[in-house]
């Protein structure tokens, strides 16, 4: 909804989560290096240390025990950014797991589904890597050895703990990042970024200036500064950044976080006269950003497609289906598990295929009883004992169909942070406009603020103040498109502005999703 580097109240909420404070330098400003350096290692230190006490508290409980599933879930509750910990023996077998998902879990072998042999070692161990070959969503994984044989493993999801460390991020044109000494992105402002690898992804290709202070001065210097040249925020145009950089260690392994700054872009915008209005090539841009989803909506409606004639041609158990489920997840950037759920609720068929043979019912939801006769449908799913962004799931459901009878469902799932990670690609959209994507019920499934991905603009304190609760309550939710303005914190301000917004609703698979961009232009002379 906006774009901005600071909220108060969700610092402020973030801090006292954590318990930790922030660090001012000596004449009393922000210094949002040393606030996250500071902040980031006593995060990387508690991690550790949880970890740790688990391995001593349950390490050697029995596979599955009642005792330490509700040790593991108190402390997956600790943390927004936990996606997942488990406990395995000493040859990676999983004994516990921090989630309703336990018992189809308890007993898979880790190093035969690759999770990954840097964490089976005999020393903590901290790496980012994508879920597996073909999903290349990034997880930040972290691993404690037990004494006695085994592992405690945390699946930390980046996204998640991006959002956290963004709300330290200071000041106007700041940005606020973490990569290990591979050169390698743990948390960058551009969700699509994170994972990526600074020295060897094609998309850094051209920026030499960015790889060669990378490889020669930050992975070889614990502290420092530079300048370089790379795209500004937002857009593909490059601007020369100057960056300042610090080291926290984390798991026996440094990671080097940094500042860095760029340029400002046009003129701030002010709370004195009126708004302009969008000019008709401002509109255009809202039409592009509709098309852009839409294309993506088509693909996985094509692909399922493709599963469904599979299905029906040569049968729920053949390899043609088997790779059909397989293409969904592998071929669309957005769709991750997907699942074939029979008219029992039971998963027969599935990518990855060690999700075979499990009930639906773990994401509480029963597939047969909600479906909308034959007609495709979305539904938000819960797999986890808490509910954060890292885990909230929209479920894209088409009913498979043969001889006149449904069969059962392709189950796509498609993760918050994973669509918000791709829908980051509107930001090179037009320039000083923020895009936002909500569905029916308000949740934001896309905003160019991170922090926001996951609340819901219907509901959430943040969103129920002034001329932006009449915005929201009286235009934006009743109407399916319109114009119109509200006052709201500005980017990288800590002031309420003015902003123009306008916004339309996309229809898919017989949901609404609205599309909002707004601007906080300067008002026209």
């Amino acid at each position: 909804m906006m774009k901005r580097k600071l909220l108060p109240l969700l610092l402020v909420l973030a801090l006292l989560l954590s318990g930790c404070t922030t660090t001012n330098s000596s004449n009393g400003n922000p210094d949002p290096l040393s606030d996250g350096t500071t902040t980031l290692q006593k995060e990387m230190d508690a991690i550790q240390t949880m970890l740790e006490e688990i391995g001593t508290s349950v390490g050697q409980s029995p596979a599955g025990d009642e005792k330490a599933y509700s040790l593991l879930n108190e402390e997956l509750n600790s943390k927004p950014y936990f996606f997942d910990i488990l406990v395995t023996d000493a040859d990676s077998n999983v004994t516990q797991v921090a989630t309703k998902m336990d018992s189809p879990f308890i007993g898979l072998n880790l190093k035969s589904i690759n999770r990954h042999p840097e964490l089976f070692v005999d020393t903590p161990a901290m790496i980012i890597k994508p879920h597996t070959t073909t999903d290349d969503t990034p997880y930040l994984y972290a691993s404690v050895p037990l004494k006695n044989g085994g592992w405690v493993i945390a699946y930390i999801d980046p996204y998640s703990f991006g959002a956290e460390l963004s709300n330290l991020t200071l000041g106007q044109n700041l940005d606020l990042g973490v990569i290990d000494t591979n050169g390698t992105n743990v948390y960058t402002s551009n969700m699509t970024e994170i994972g990526k690898n600074i020295l060897t992804d094609p998309i850094y290709s051209s920026f030499v200036e960015l790889q060669t202070l990378i490889k020669n001065k930050m992975i070889p210097n614990a502290q420092g500064e530079g300048t370089y040249t790379y795209n500004a925020a937002g857009t593909n145009e490059p601007v020369q950044k100057q960056v300042k950089w610090d080291t926290v260690n984390a798991f026996g392994s440094d990671l080097r976080i940094y500042v860095n700054s760029e340029p400002g872009a046009g003129e701030p915008a002010t709370t004195d006269g009126d708004l302009r209005q969008f000019t008709d090539e401002e509109l255009s841009w809202l039409d592009t950003a509709s098309t852009f989803i839409y294309d993506e909506f088509t693909t996985l409606e094509t692909l399922t497609k493709t599963a469904v004639t599979a299905y029906q041609q040569s049968g729920e158990n053949s390899e043609a289906f088997s790779s059909a489920l397989a293409a969904i997840s592998k071929d669309s950037p957005i769709a991750k598990n997907v699942a074939f759920v029979n008219n029992e609720n039971m998963i027969t068929n599935a990518y990855p295929i060690y999700f075979k043979g499990i009930s639906f019912d773990l994401y509480d939801q029963n597939i047969p009883a909600i479906s909308q006769n034959k007609q495709p449908f979305i539904t938000e799913l819960t797999f986890a004992d808490h509910p954060s962004p890292a885990t909230q799931l929209l479920a894209f459901v088409t009913p498979v169909e043969k001889d006149g009878q449904i069969a059962g469902y392709i189950v796509a799932q498609v993760r918050l942070y994973d669509f918000a990670a791709y829908l980051t690609n509107l930001e090179n959209i037009g320039e000083n406009v923020n895009f936002m994507l909500t569905n029916n019920d308000g949740t934001i499934l896309y905003d160019g603020d991170l922090t926001e991905v996951g609340m819901n603009t219907f509901e959430d304190d943040l969103y129920s103040e002034g001329t932006l609760s009449d915005y929201i309550h009286n235009e934006y939710k009743p109407n399916r498109e319109g114009q119109s303005e509200y006052e709201f914190y500005g980017a990288g301000m800590t002031e309420i502005i003015p902003k123009q917004v306008v916004w339309k609703t996309m229809t898919f698979m017989w949901n609404d999703f609205k599309l909002s961009m707004n601007s906080e232009w300067k008002p026209a002379e």
